[in-house]
């Protein structure tokens, strides 16, 4: 296994339709269950969505949070993409430079960069360009990119392993051939998947027996 890899068997999963809510409690509920308060360390990471720092604040004060690293560079590639066109060869080359200023946490130098570029009209029915919107992005999650830190700490900086966790719990079990789901099916559905995958499946149903007794 490499340096960043898991240890086996420590992972615990939570699922949960944004639209139904409370995935807060259930996240934070779960984090309790699996050690929280004999943790040194807390680590968040996440895609940059202001809900997610939100909910860090509130359940876990204190936590590093990181955006991960994929994410960052899909924003650096969209406006790379806005500003010279999707087919161009100057954006692939901006793109590759600023993406090297991201990877090595160099994130004012890279909002410097993106105000240098041609100034370019908003999309239809958006007030702000790809551009400024990027240069808020980075700007506001400048202390979660300092990626070379994170790295020398032996934080991980993407999210390879809650990708993989979307596939475990929800496509393996969900998205099968012919499947097809109503919102009220799938909620009921994904507690008892992530039970099974956390071991805690008989203490689900004891507990849902206390509920009904």
């Amino acid at each position: 296994m490499g340096r960043y890899a898991p240890s086996e068997g420590s992972l615990r999963y939570v699922a949960r339709r944004t639209a139904k809510g409370g995935f807060g409690q259930l996240l934070y509920a779960l984090a309790v269950q699996s050690g929280l308060s004999r943790a040194r360390q807390i680590v968040v990471l996440g895609d940059g969505a202001p809900w997610i720092w939100k909910l860090v604040a509130e359940h876990f004060p204190g936590a590093v949070q990181i955006v991960d690293l994929y994410h960052a560079q899909e924003h650096v590639w969209e406006v790379a993409h806005a500003v010279f066109g999707p087919s161009s060869q100057q954006a692939c080359i901006w793109a590759k430079q600023a993406c090297m200023l991201l990877v090595h946490g160099q994130i004012e130098e890279l909002v410097a960069a993106i105000g240098q570029l041609p100034q370019i009209a908003p999309a239809p029915d958006e007030s702000r360009s790809v551009p400024d919107k990027a240069v808020d992005y980075f700007t506001t999650n400048a202390q979660r990119m300092r990626y070379p830190a994170f790295r020398a700490q032996g934080m991980h900086v993407g999210s390879g392993i809650a990708e993989a966790a979307c596939k475990t719990v929800v496509d393996t079990r969900a998205k099968r051939t012919g499947m097809r789901w109503t919102p009220e099916g799938l909620d009921a559905l994904l507690p008892l998947r992530t039970a099974q995958l956390n071991h805690t499946y008989d203490e689900f149903w004891q507990q849902q027996s206390r509920l009904v007794a």
